[in-house]
């Protein structure tokens, strides 16, 4: 070896010796620089999200775009689904801000479609809002609330299996 010349296990040792005082600061949530936890955030993502899809639920039944019962029995798991989601959000969490589009995030007043969705449709929705819930699920901390998005994802998807029948 010669003068001016670094050994790689010195490289490697100060690389990991970097890694370890970088990771040392991560003291768990009370590093976050939010007051809107990562949690939080997902959480009140998948709330609005089911405030919309509750939304169209409500304009097929009231529009008669497909089985009533089926689309009222889908309605009420929606409707339960949402409230497991709002307990699930912390009481000392800060009040929601609106959307990045300007919209309110309340469930008084949900976005209402433009015309009633028909099963098709639907199906679509509980698929996609399936395929969302796997990459919520993954990206929250808490694992009662993984397990909680995951649990919805999967009602979502057997949503969308039965109304692929209809």
């Amino acid at each position: 070896m010669g003068i001016g010349c670094v050994s790689r296990r010195t490289v490697l040792g100060a690389t990991a010796a970097a890694g370890v005082v970088g990771l040392a600061g991560c003291g768990g949530a009370e590093w976050y620089p939010s007051d809107v936890t990562p949690d939080v955030y997902v959480l009140r993502a998948v709330v609005r999200e089911k405030e919309r899809m509750i939304a169209r639920y409500e304009a097929a039944v009231a529009g008669g775009t497909g089985p009533e019962e089926l689309l009222e029995r889908f309605l009420e798991h929606h409707l339960s689904h949402l409230d497991a989601l709002v307990e699930s959000l912390p009481e000392d969490a800060p009040p929601a801000s609106p959307e990045p589009s300007g919209a309110p995030s309340s469930p008084e007043a949900p976005p209402v479609p433009e015309a009633a969705p028909g099963t098709a449709a639907l199906r679509v929705l509980e698929a996609a809002a399936t395929s969302a819930r796997l990459d919520q699920a993954g990206a929250v901390t808490d694992p009662a609330l993984a397990q909680l998005i995951s649990a919805i994802g999967a009602c979502e998807a057997g949503h969308a299996h039965l109304l692929a029948q209809e």
